[in-house]
Order: structure tokens, then C-alpha cells, then sequence
């Protein structure tokens, strides 16, 4: 099923679909014993992401129901977190190990390859095994408990879910221009990463956003997905001096993370500047009008796009 809301469904009937669907397709993966454990591991992370994602846009106009299964959502997300991460920095170890300047010591390639395997070791399969059947159980009984989340004005709702978290990642911006702390980025690139799929969501009824914000929202959200890979084999590394030998092979591995992160915040703090150089307003105003159109008929052609939001300080310019 869609993973955004259909023209004549209720906003509320359809954020409880795609919840149920994506919490289906996580159990799904949970389950799938033939699949490997990273990418399981991955995808039952991710379906969960867009389940909380659906759920925000009506949060704040349900109230405590909404957010109660927000945080049912989220705490049966974080099991994973751990193998997740595992997985992640052993990736990187290895993709660095294809990277390294061919002055460094020829042995310290070796050395990045045994950091992959004691990172792989540091959680045995069965162990991922029993917490992805454990995430399994807690999500259909979760399934089950949905609330019903009934909203009196689904368009309302939706602009409001969306401008917010638009609102929220510009804020989680300025943090990390403030004071660029790996923290600051891990929290903006869950902020971006929301925005993405919120923007997924409500596309069909709003296509000035879907074809010029969310491609670049999109990129952004891969791009800080990489620098929070590279602040965790960093903080690795700095754990496990030894699996890198002497102290300056340690060091050598831990500067190569450093160069390569640096470059990568640099692009996302580049590409963030066309993300984010509209105002919340504006994208309230494309969520208005381009909801009220697309309710009462047709998605209309290039020629009929309101001209809300469309001039020269509107999202849709700045992303284009």
C-alpha cells in the first residue's frame, strides 16, 4: 500500500494505515530468517522511522494517545540501535581500509580489516537474532493497541505536522552552526530524516514540494546519515587504540575519519543552505493551497501551481 495519503481517505484513517502497513512490513523483515541480519536489522529501523514519521503530522492535534505510540514506536526502535551502529562502524572500517593514502604503513590496511571483525564479533548473531524476534513480539502487540487518533481538521493537521518539523530542523541547523558537536548533527540528521519522509507522505497532494524540496532533503538526510557513521567508528577507534597497532597507526585511522567527516559536513552544511532558505510560512502556505486543490479534483498542471511560496524567497525557489 502507498506510503503517502490517498485524495479521499481522512488524514486520521490514513496516518493509521500507513502506520499498521509499515509495522506489518517491519515485523515482516523481523521475522524473515532467509534475510541477512544487517539489512533486517535496517529495514525493521527504517519502517519504523516512517511509522513515527505519519504519526507526527498529526501528534500535536490527537495529544496523548499520539504520543504515547510515538514513544512505543521509538522505544521499540532503539533494541536495534546497537547492532545497527555494530554494523555500520564495522561498513566503514572496511570502506576506509579502500581509502587509505598509499604513504600510510601497507599493515595498517590489515589492521582496519581485523577492526571490521572485532566490531562484527562485539555482538554475536544470536544475540541480534533474539533482539529482532523480541522487536517482532512488542510490534504486534503494539499493532493491536493502536489508538485510533481522530483529527477534526486533517488539512490543518497536516500543514501544521509538516511547517513544525521543517520549523524543528532549521532550528537543529542553527545548532550545529553554533556549536558543530556530534551530537548537534546525530539530532539534525533525525530532524532532516523526518522532514524526508513527511514530505514522501503528503507528496501526492502537494507536488511543488515533492519535486524540488524533497530530492535535496533526500540527499541531505543521506549525507548526515554519513557523517553520524564516520562520529561512531571515530569514537570506536578511539575506544580500541590497540586493533590499529601502535599509537600512530591509531592516530592515522583516526585522522583519515576526520578528513573524510570534514568533507562531509562541509557539503551538508552547503546543500543545507538551499534546503532551508525558505520560512516555515511559505511551506505552510504551499501545504494550504496545494491541499485545497488537490482535494477537489485532478492534480492540476505546471500552469495552475498557486503562486504562494513560489517567488524568490519561497522553499520552492530555494530549492530549485
Amino acid at each position: 500500500m502507498a506510503f503517502r495519503i490517498k485524495r479521499n481517505e481522512r488524514v486520521d484513517e490514513a496516518v493509521r494505515r500507513i502506520v499498521r502497513e509499515q509495522i506489518r512490513k517491519a515485523i515482516r523483515a523481523a521475522r524473515d530468517l532467509d534475510g541477512p541480519q544487517e539489512e533486517r536489522v535496517h529495514e525493521v529501523r527504517t519502517r519504523l522511522k516512517r511509522s513515527r514519521a505519519a504519526l507526527a503530522l498529526i501528534r500535536d492535534a490527537v495529544g496523548r494517545s499520539a504520543g504515547r505510540d510515538d514513544r512505543r514506536l521509538r522505544d521499540a526502535g532503539r533494541r536495534l540501535a546497537r547492532p545497527r551502529d555494530l554494523a555500520v562502524q564495522a561498513h566503514t572500517f572496511r570502506v576506509l581500509g579502500t581509502r587509505l593514502p598509499s604513504e600510510l604503513p601497507e599493515g595498517l590496511v590489515r589492521r582496519l580489516a581485523g577492526a571490521e571483525r572485532h566490531t562484527r564479533l562485539a555482538l554475536p548473531p544470536d544475540d541480534v537474532e533474539r533482539a529482532l524476534r523480541r522487536t517482532a513480539r512488542r510490534l504486534r502487540r503494539l499493532r493491536r493497541k493502536l489508538a485510533a487518533w481522530p483529527v477534526a481538521h486533517g488539512r490543518r493537521a497536516v500543514a501544521d505536522g509538516v511547517t513544525e518539523t521543517y520549523r524543528e530542523a532549521r532550528r537543529g541547523l542553527r545548532a550545529v552552526r553554533a556549536r558543530p558537536t556530534p551530537k548537534r548533527f546525530h539530532d539534525w540528521r533525525k530532524q532532516v530524516k523526518a522532514l524526508s519522509n513527511e514530505l514522501r507522505i503528503v507528496g501526492g497532494a502537494i507536488p511543488e514540494l515533492a519535486t524540488t524540496l524533497m530530492p535535496k532533503v533526500d540527499h541531505l538526510a543521506e549525507v548526515l546519515g554519513q557523517v553520524h557513521d564516520l562520529d561512531c567508528a571515530k569514537a570506536t577507534a578511539e575506544l580500541h587504540p590497540r586493533w590499529f597497532g601502535s599509537s600512530k597507526d591509531g592516530l592515522a585511522v583516526i585522522a583519515l575519519i576526520e578528513e573524510r567527516r570534514a568533507a562531509l559536513e562541509a557539503e551538508a552544511l552547503a546543500l543545507a543552505d538551499t534546503v532551508f532558505a525558505g520560512r516555515a510560512r511559505d511551506v505552510r502556505a504551499l501545504v494550504d493551497v496545494g491541499w485545497t486543490i488537490w482535494r477537489k479534483g485532478p492534480r492540476r498542471t505546471d500552469g495552475d501551481k498557486p503562486a504562494i511560496g513560489a517567488g524568490p524567497h519561497g522553499p520552492a525557489a530555494a530549492a530549485a
